[in-house]
């Protein structure tokens, strides 16, 4: 009986393992919902050279969501990831796709405007990822380290 039933959840485990895999090679990409805005997953060509993808990431009724990369010159230049509407993680890369920055932003939206700021701690890299400095930021002002 425990064998079987072992059995079962492997080849349980195994088929969702399959269709979860499959659903994420076959995803479609690209597509507008009903009011033209992007949705879903995206990825686009570098104008310069569409051999090279310039943007992979996703959408939500026009709107980045989750996670998205942009590329510079066909390098990871940055990874930003979407907490919620106005928060997000943001990863910066040097033009060898080493790790320069990381730290979080605010989307700040008023009326007719929209500002991006630096928000919470950040931690800058030299060449070799070592930390070269930790700075505060609260609403873009740095923060007096005490």
């Amino acid at each position: 009986m425990k064998v079987s039933i072992r059995f079962f959840l492997f080849l349980l485990f195994v088929s969702l393992s399959v269709k979860m895999h499959s659903q994420m090679i076959f995803q479609k990409r690209n597509q507008l919902d009903p009011d033209g805005k992007k949705q879903g997953y995206w990825v686009t060509a570098s104008k310069a050279n569409p051999k090279q993808k310039a943007f992979k990431g996703w959408y939500n009724h026009g709107n980045e969501t989750g996670k998205c990369i942009y590329f510079n010159n066909g390098v990871r230049a940055y990874k930003i990831r979407y907490i919620n509407d106005s928060l997000m993680r943001i990863r910066r890369y040097n033009e060898n796709g080493k790790l320069e920055y990381k730290g979080s932003a605010l989307w700040l939206t008023k009326r007719d405007e929209i500002r991006f700021c630096w928000h919470g701690k950040f931690v800058f890299y030299d060449s070799h990822r070592h930390v070269i400095r930790k700075v505060d930021y609260i609403l873009g002002e740095e923060q007096d380290l005490i």
